[in-house]
């Protein structure tokens, strides 16, 4: 970029240069630093209070964003937990991991070990690296221990913990790295937050990259007794139905499916209080550990909160994403908006927020950048580095794709679709429904009017560019429709 620029007189020239040098030169380990992601599972984009909750509280969450920038537009890159880890550990789309896994002969892993996570980019640059928690995404040598992280607890090949409570059982049949001790009366949360707090304070020069991947808000939904009591005082006291049942009065039936409208369940605000406390606890920790002042915590989720069920599925839901539509599975942007808040003090504006549009894929190049660690174009090919927006400068994103090629309609009420975001437009192609829908993202937060009709041009030329993506990157549409086929297949079983 700066060889565009001439630069006249042979003494300003070297100072020119030798400052070029300097930016391009590796930061000092000291001067590196210290990196926390903070993922929370299943956690919507209005879960916590600094993003509208008036139910949940989540003092620290709305520290970190009074200290930190917060982001308004920021997405996961699908809407399902293990394609979703596949974006963000290796900042390619998840359809381009998952093109890339059918190709490899033997490939068993969902993110196969030829691809070079974070955590190994970071530790090749000198960081000492942790993964607590879900992992999802193989186990044996396919686990965090053959994608770059050193210290590796309770990571659970399964998608959800079996119990919170003692003894922290798992999903039948599957494994769990370096399993969490535990005794009557522990919960995983907090216990998990144990090991994030001893990493932290473990003495070393080397910088840390720490990912503390909760199970949390995932179900099974189980909280303290004495916290649920609490969520249910103040929904009485606020004079509106305790939720959570199987016909909560607030349910929407759409075409999909019956989705949750209102954040009323007290049981699922328990958890989110929980998980809030885990994150004071780690903030508390760099306190007194002295590495506050270079360390970045990333907060974010790997997708929608669950709002949605199947049209004759009638469990319970957790919570509301409204006013976006629908939520976890779906591609609609309650279930792809997530939550996003950045933490770095001196260097990211306190009290900051941001309108850019930011996707799953792009924290791999954003840390990379902040760790003045070389770049991996190669590998990051979908992520881009939303350093600028962090500086407060403009920051916008080439277009978002998501090609969504599983669907669960019993489940969570959702079907195959592939969707672009351009700016404040959002194209959707749905795959097993013949329809293509427009949508206005800044006056329609809900997706409420198709504009398909009446801007057919725009429609047409999102269309032609959503449809090249897909080409370029490997139509996973037989798969997915493969996968829809056996899981509907077990369902009815």
């Amino acid at each position: 970029m700066f060889s565009k620029h001439r630069v006249w007189g042979g003494g300003a020239c070297c100072v020119v240069i030798a400052w070029l040098v300097a930016l391009a030169a590796p930061l000092a380990a000291a001067e590196k630093p210290n990196i926390v992601v903070f993922l929370v599972d299943d956690f919507g984009a209005r879960d916590l209070s600094c993003y509208g909750s008036t139910l949940y509280e989540t003092p620290h969450m709305d520290l970190l964003a009074a200290e930190g920038m917060r982001f308004t537009n920021a997405y996961a890159a699908y809407p399902r937990c293990v394609p979703s880890r596949q974006g963000l550990l290796s900042g390619k789309y998840p359809c381009r991991v998952e093109t890339l896994r059918n190709a490899t002969a033997g490939s068993t892993h969902a993110l196969p070990l030829s691809e070079v996570s974070f955590g190994e980019a970071l530790k090749a640059d000198g960081y000492r690296t942790g993964y607590i928690g879900k992992w999802h995404l193989g186990e044996g040598e396919g686990g965090p221990a053959g994608q770059g992280f050193d210290t590796v607890v309770h990571a659970g090949s399964a998608g959800a913990t079996g119990s919170y409570f003692h003894p922290f059982t798992l999903e039948k049949g599957r494994s769990v790295e370096n399993p969490l001790p535990s005794e009557e009366g522990d919960y995983l949360i907090d216990r998990m937050t144990d090991e994030a707090v001893r990493f932290i304070e473990e003495p070393g020069d080397s910088p840390f990259l720490l990912v503390v991947s909760h199970y949390a808000v995932h179900t099974p939904l189980e909280a303290p007794a004495e916290l649920t009591e609490k969520y249910e005082r103040k929904l009485r006291e606020a004079g509106g139905p305790i939720g959570g049942g199987r016909d909560d009065a607030d349910l929407l039936r759409d075409r999909q499916g019956i989705t949750k409208t209102v954040q009323n369940n007290p049981v699922y605000a328990a958890m989110v209080e929980k998980t809030d406390a885990s994150l004071g606890r780690l903030m508390e920790s760099l306190k007194r550990s002295g590495a506050a002042d270079n360390t970045v915590i990333i907060l974010t989720s790997d997708h929608g909160g669950l709002s949605t069920r199947g049209l004759e599925n009638n469990r319970g839901l957790a919570t509301s994403n409204s006013p976006y539509r629908q939520g976890k599975g779906s591609v609609f942007d309650g279930g792809t908006r997530v939550p996003l808040i950045v933490w770095w003090p001196g260097k990211v504006a306190a009290g900051g927020v941001s309108p850019a549009r930011v996707n799953g894929t792009d924290h791999y190049p954003t840390m990379l950048e902040m760790a003045g660690a070389p770049l991996r174009p190669e590998q990051h090919v979908d992520g881009v580095s939303y350093w600028k927006a962090l500086q407060g400068e403009a920051f916008e994103r080439p277009p978002i794709f998501c090609n969504k090629w599983m669907a669960r309609p019993k489940s969570t009420g959702d079907t195959r679709a592939i969707s672009l975001i351009d700016g404040r437009w959002k194209l959707i192609l749905w795959l097993d429904e013949d329809l293509v829908e427009l949508f206005d993202l800044e006056e329609d937060l809900g997706e409420a009017a198709n504009l398909a009709t009446a801007m057919p041009e725009k429609m047409e030329a999102m269309l032609q560019e959503l449809l090249a993506t897909e080409a370029a990157i490997g139509s996973l549409r037989e798969k997915g429709l493969e996968v829809t086929q056996r899981r509907m297949a077990r369902e009815s079983q």
